[in-house]
Protein backbone atom coordinates (compact mmCIF):
# COMPACT_ATOMS: atom_id res chain seq x y z
CA UNK A 1 0.00 0.00 0.00
CA UNK A 2 1.45 3.13 -0.64
CA UNK A 3 2.65 5.91 1.71
CA UNK A 4 0.43 8.61 2.72
CA UNK A 5 2.02 11.79 1.05
CA UNK A 6 1.82 15.55 2.21
CA UNK A 7 3.26 18.96 0.75
CA UNK A 8 3.87 22.33 2.42
CA UNK A 9 4.05 24.84 0.48
CA UNK A 10 6.63 27.99 0.58
CA UNK A 11 4.56 30.93 2.72
CA UNK A 12 3.15 28.99 5.04
CA UNK A 13 3.96 29.81 8.54
CA UNK A 14 6.38 28.07 10.36
CA UNK A 15 5.98 27.82 14.19
CA UNK A 16 9.51 28.61 15.69
CA UNK A 17 8.90 27.23 19.23
CA UNK A 18 12.25 27.95 21.56
CA UNK A 19 14.02 24.48 22.78
CA UNK A 20 13.72 24.05 26.65
CA UNK A 21 16.37 23.93 28.18
CA UNK A 22 19.12 21.26 28.18
CA UNK A 23 17.94 20.92 24.47
CA UNK A 24 20.00 21.62 21.01
CA UNK A 25 20.96 20.48 17.40
CA UNK A 26 23.61 19.11 15.96
CA UNK A 27 24.81 17.42 12.43
CA UNK A 28 26.78 14.23 12.41
CA UNK A 29 30.35 14.04 12.23
CA UNK A 30 31.20 10.63 13.10
CA UNK A 31 30.80 6.89 13.51
CA UNK A 32 29.03 7.52 16.32
CA UNK A 33 27.09 9.76 15.57
CA UNK A 34 25.94 7.50 12.23
CA UNK A 35 24.99 4.86 14.69
CA UNK A 36 22.99 7.57 17.00
CA UNK A 37 20.78 8.11 14.09
CA UNK A 38 20.42 4.69 13.32
CA UNK A 39 19.24 4.06 17.02
CA UNK A 40 16.94 7.31 16.98
CA UNK A 41 14.87 5.72 13.40
CA UNK A 42 14.61 2.61 15.27
CA UNK A 43 11.34 1.05 15.77
CA UNK A 44 8.87 2.07 12.45
CA UNK A 45 11.16 4.10 10.00
CA UNK A 46 12.39 0.72 8.51
CA UNK A 47 12.98 -3.02 9.27
CA UNK A 48 16.95 -2.55 8.65
CA UNK A 49 19.01 -1.41 11.74
CA UNK A 50 22.56 -0.34 11.95
CA UNK A 51 25.05 1.14 9.79
CA UNK A 52 23.73 0.06 6.25
CA UNK A 53 20.73 1.59 6.95
CA UNK A 54 22.10 4.93 7.38
CA UNK A 55 24.16 4.52 4.32
CA UNK A 56 21.18 3.49 2.67
CA UNK A 57 18.52 6.19 3.56
CA UNK A 58 21.22 8.80 3.90
CA UNK A 59 24.72 8.45 2.36
CA UNK A 60 23.16 6.67 -0.86
CA UNK A 61 21.23 9.80 -1.19
CA UNK A 62 24.19 12.61 -1.90
CA UNK A 63 23.37 11.97 -5.82
CA UNK A 64 20.59 13.84 -5.27
CA UNK A 65 21.56 16.74 -3.24
CA UNK A 66 21.90 15.68 0.73
CA UNK A 67 24.94 16.41 2.16
CA UNK A 68 24.51 14.65 5.73
CA UNK A 69 26.75 17.03 7.77
CA UNK A 70 24.55 20.26 6.56
CA UNK A 71 21.00 18.30 5.69
CA UNK A 72 20.58 15.67 8.52
CA UNK A 73 19.84 17.01 12.25
CA UNK A 74 20.03 16.05 15.12
CA UNK A 75 18.03 16.93 18.52
CA UNK A 76 20.12 16.45 21.42
CA UNK A 77 18.98 16.56 25.14
CA UNK A 78 22.15 17.45 27.30
CA UNK A 79 24.42 16.51 24.35
CA UNK A 80 23.18 13.16 23.34
CA UNK A 81 21.26 12.36 20.81
CA UNK A 82 17.30 11.72 20.91
CA UNK A 83 16.16 12.71 17.47
CA UNK A 84 16.70 12.98 13.97
CA UNK A 85 15.58 14.49 11.12
CA UNK A 86 16.44 14.95 7.37
CA UNK A 87 15.92 17.91 4.98
CA UNK A 88 17.33 18.56 1.67
CA UNK A 89 16.39 20.06 -1.37
CA UNK A 90 16.87 17.46 -4.50
CA UNK A 91 17.75 18.15 -7.96
CA UNK A 92 14.09 18.89 -8.74
CA UNK A 93 13.90 21.76 -6.44
CA UNK A 94 11.38 19.91 -3.86
CA UNK A 95 12.51 20.06 -0.29
CA UNK A 96 12.44 16.78 1.09
CA UNK A 97 11.77 16.08 4.86
CA UNK A 98 13.12 12.59 5.15
CA UNK A 99 13.40 9.81 8.16
CA UNK A 100 12.36 11.34 11.00
CA UNK A 101 12.82 9.63 14.42
CA UNK A 102 12.44 10.04 18.00
CA UNK A 103 14.45 7.30 19.92
CA UNK A 104 11.76 5.33 21.99
CA UNK A 105 11.79 7.13 25.24
CA UNK A 106 11.72 10.09 24.53
CA UNK A 107 8.89 9.84 22.26
CA UNK A 108 5.17 11.25 23.23
CA UNK A 109 7.06 14.17 24.73
CA UNK A 110 5.87 16.68 22.01
CA UNK A 111 9.91 17.15 20.59
CA UNK A 112 8.62 16.06 16.89
CA UNK A 113 7.53 20.37 16.42
CA UNK A 114 11.08 21.32 17.14
CA UNK A 115 12.65 19.25 14.41
CA UNK A 116 9.84 19.67 11.72
CA UNK A 117 10.39 23.44 13.01
CA UNK A 118 14.42 22.97 12.09
CA UNK A 119 13.59 21.22 8.99
CA UNK A 120 11.45 24.10 7.11
CA UNK A 121 13.32 26.57 8.40
CA UNK A 122 16.00 25.43 6.57
CA UNK A 123 14.25 24.39 3.55
CA UNK A 124 12.73 27.75 2.87
CA UNK A 125 15.38 29.41 3.49
CA UNK A 126 16.79 27.24 0.47
CA UNK A 127 13.60 28.28 -1.47
CA UNK A 128 12.24 25.30 -3.58
CA UNK A 129 8.76 24.78 -5.16
CA UNK A 130 7.69 23.02 -2.24
CA UNK A 131 8.52 20.63 0.48
CA UNK A 132 7.12 16.86 0.83
CA UNK A 133 7.16 13.72 2.91
CA UNK A 134 5.95 10.60 2.76
CA UNK A 135 4.90 8.65 5.95
CA UNK A 136 2.09 6.45 7.14
CA UNK A 137 -1.28 6.35 8.89
CA UNK A 138 -0.54 4.30 11.53
CA UNK A 139 2.42 6.87 12.41
CA UNK A 140 -0.61 8.60 14.46
CA UNK A 141 1.85 11.50 16.28
CA UNK A 142 3.96 11.87 13.25
CA UNK A 143 0.86 12.46 11.12
CA UNK A 144 -0.26 15.16 13.49
CA UNK A 145 2.69 16.70 13.61
CA UNK A 146 2.98 17.24 10.13
CA UNK A 147 -0.28 18.61 10.01
CA UNK A 148 0.22 21.07 12.75
CA UNK A 149 3.32 22.25 10.78
CA UNK A 150 1.08 22.94 7.94
CA UNK A 151 1.39 19.75 5.69
CA UNK A 152 -1.55 19.15 3.29
CA UNK A 153 -2.42 15.87 1.94
CA UNK A 154 -1.92 14.81 -1.21
CA UNK A 155 -3.87 13.25 -4.04
CA UNK A 156 -1.42 11.03 -5.94
CA UNK A 157 -2.89 7.39 -5.57
CA UNK A 158 -6.23 5.24 -5.61
CA UNK A 159 -8.21 5.41 -2.01
CA UNK A 160 -5.76 8.77 -0.89
CA UNK A 161 -8.79 10.52 -0.38
CA UNK A 162 -10.41 8.09 1.91
CA UNK A 163 -7.42 7.13 3.97
CA UNK A 164 -7.36 10.77 4.46
CA UNK A 165 -10.77 10.99 5.58
CA UNK A 166 -10.25 8.31 8.34
CA UNK A 167 -7.02 10.56 9.16
CA UNK A 168 -9.12 13.60 9.56
CA UNK A 169 -11.97 11.66 11.78
CA UNK A 170 -8.92 10.52 14.10
CA UNK A 171 -7.84 13.77 14.58
CA UNK A 172 -11.56 15.22 14.81
CA UNK A 173 -10.65 17.77 11.84
CA UNK A 174 -13.37 18.51 9.61
CA UNK A 175 -11.95 19.51 6.52
CA UNK A 176 -8.32 20.28 4.83
CA UNK A 177 -7.44 21.38 1.33
CA UNK A 178 -6.51 18.21 -0.53
CA UNK A 179 -3.86 18.85 -2.92
CA UNK A 180 -2.94 17.50 -6.44
CA UNK A 181 0.42 15.46 -6.66
CA UNK A 182 1.88 19.42 -9.14
CA UNK A 183 0.70 21.44 -5.89
CA UNK A 184 -2.16 22.70 -7.26
CA UNK A 185 -5.33 22.61 -5.10
CA UNK A 186 -6.91 19.26 -5.53
CA UNK A 187 -10.69 20.14 -3.50
CA UNK A 188 -11.20 20.37 -0.06
CA UNK A 189 -11.57 16.92 1.85
CA UNK A 190 -13.90 16.01 4.76
CA UNK A 191 -13.79 13.73 7.85
CA UNK A 192 -15.54 10.43 7.36
CA UNK A 193 -17.97 11.09 9.69
CA UNK A 194 -18.89 14.21 7.63
CA UNK A 195 -19.47 11.92 4.68
CA UNK A 196 -23.39 12.09 3.36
Amino acid sequence: MAQLKMYWLPGTPIADPPLPEGYSFSHPKTLEDKLAWCECCKNGLSGEEGLPHYVQEIENRSSDGLVPERDVFFLDYQGEHIGTVTAYVNKENHGDVHMVGIRTEYRGRGLAKFLSAAALKKLAAENPEYVFLTTNEWRVSAVKSYLSAGFLPVEYDVGMEERWADVLETYGIDSIQMLNEDATPYKIIYRKGLWK
